[in-house]
């Protein structure tokens, strides 16, 4: 979402100019998160049941390119991809009909590490770069000193709401997929609320803002892990990566292929999620033209952005860098506009 922006700032003004904005812009993401009141009035279950399934609809291509090798590879699409994306799945669809109980839930670790075995010898895997990478690293404080330029600061700004209502949606999938129930106005909150404010303070260490991710929806609704213990011992292990640069060079030169391989069925889970979320709810004349709407024109547009090349930047940056956030305004404005039917 802010890559497009971020790129302009720091070409046109420097690099300090986007970590001021990223600071002042997550700040106001962060206060605006501690009044989640307001928003969690406008996320029904038939909106969150449309954010689950655009969230699904824009990660099946991402699994797809990662599954032919990653968008870009000079390989991209090659039979040794594809062996090893088949590979992947496969190890992960077996260890599922196989494990019992708990077990089931290292079904797409296990794929990914089948996978990584298997690429080694194919000589798909470059340890070069593990090689290279120091044993260990200290992040720098202010490592770029902060600019503070309004027409920056307010780029940015927009790109932080836009993203916040991307978080919104990630964080009522998540309760949806792995709790089965709408999200809670705290955790709402929380989940804006950290959104910007850890932003603000990764500016402060020279890094780009930090965002929800979608992809870990579909890990979610596979295996209803939300145990915040088990997601704490992730983020540790994720800064433990950021200090063993060996480490985490360990995990990144994994093949995008074996990575898709897991992914295609992670993502594709979302959309089951997705339907089951809207077939919930009744299927009166008022949520058919929701939902049909939504997804059709709200996504269709996001994920073709070249629909609205014609239309002022501010406008292309909200709509169509992705199918998530205009789908999940569309919802959220046809929900209040649309009368309710009158019961019978």
């Amino acid at each position: 979402t802010f890559v497009s922006v971020a790129c302009t700032i720091a070409a046109t003004q420097g690099y300090g100019a986007l970590v001021g904005a990223v600071i002042v812009g997550g700040l106001i993401e962060g206060v605006l998160g501690l009044f989640a009141r307001w928003w969690r009035r406008i996320i029904t279950p038939i909106v969150a049941a449309v954010v689950v399934t655009s969230i699904g609809f824009s990660l099946l291509g991402v699994g797809a390119a990662s599954f032919g090798g990653g968008s870009g590879a000079e390989d991209f699409g090659s039979a040794t991809n594809l062996i090893l994306g088949t590979v992947s799945l496969l190890a992960c669809l077996a260890f599922q009909g196989l494990a019992k109980g708990a077990t089931k839930q290292l079904s797409v670790l296990f794929g990914l590490i089948v996978g990584y075995l298997v690429a080694i010898p194919l000589g798909k895997v470059d340890f070069s770069g593990f090689a290279s990478a120091q044993l260990f690293s200290l992040p720098g404080v202010l490592p770029v000193t902060p600019e503070f330029n309004l027409g920056a600061i307010v780029s940015v700004t927009l790109i932080f709401l836009v993203s916040a209502t991307e978080t919104i949606g990630d964080t009522s999938a998540l309760t949806m997929v792995g709790l089965n129930r709408e999200v809670k106005e705290k955790e709402l909150s929380g989940s804006i609320a950290c959104d910007g404010f850890v932003s603000s303070l990764s500016a402060c260490f020279g890094c780009l803002p930090i965002t929800s991710f979608s992809q870990n929806v579909g890990l979610v609704a596979m295996t209803k892990i939300v145990n915040r213990h088990a997601l704490a011992t992730g983020a540790v292990f994720l800064v433990f990566c950021g200090l063993l640069p060996k480490l985490a060079a360990l995990i990144s030169i994994m093949p995008q292929s074996v990575l898709g391989g897991a992914a295609v069925m992670m993502f594709s889970s979302i959309v089951i999620s997705g339907i089951q979320l809207i077939t919930k709810e009744p299927l009166t004349a008022r949520n058919i033209t929701i939902v049909s709407t939504a997804l059709g024109l709200g996504y269709g547009i996001g994920a073709n952005g070249a629909v609205i090349a014609g239309l002022p930047e501010a406008v292309q940056l909200i709509f169509g860098g992705s199918g998530i956030v205009p789908a999940a305004i569309l919802a959220i404005v046809l929900n209040i506009v649309i009368p309710r039917e009158k019961e019978a």
